[in-house]
């Protein structure tokens, strides 16, 4: 008993184990304006970001970015090309993104995805995706 509560107690006092998440973002059309990357977690897909980036274009450079230390867990990343650099993902008016976006697992949309259409698992070792916008 005493052994299973000190070898729990030690577990609880080590760091989760964290990795970095690179991102590469395809289907940026200009320079113009800048890429917004997002990290979210399934509770707050699409609401509040764990983690953001910023990417600023420019010409004949790729899009690329890296999320540094994020903890093991269940995420996903979408990205968008904000092109007049507002700082949000702008939208028509009927709500369909006027401005290109994309996620993790690039899965065919047909209005928003839901969090198992893009999610990944990240354990101890990094991870690199391609996220074609569309």
């Amino acid at each position: 008993m005493v052994r299973t509560l000190l070898a729990a107690a030690l577990a609880a006092a080590l760091p989760a184990h964290a990795a970095d998440v690179s991102v590469e973002i395809a289907g940026v059309e200009s320079s113009k304006g800048q890429v917004l990357v997002a990290l979210y977690v399934e509770d707050t897909f699409l609401k509040k970001a764990t983690k953001t980036l910023r990417i600023d274009l420019a010409p004949g450079t790729p899009a690329a970015g890296v999320f540094r230390d994020v903890p093991e867990g269940t995420y996903a990343v979408v990205a968008f090309h904000d092109e007049n650099g507002n700082g949000k993902l702008d939208r028509n008016f009927i709500g369909i993104p006027s401005e290109k976006i994309g996620f993790t697992n690039n899965p065919t949309l047909w209005g928003p995805p839901r969090f198992s259409d893009a999610k990944f698992v990240l354990g101890g070792a990094s991870q690199r995706f391609a996220i074609t916008l569309r």
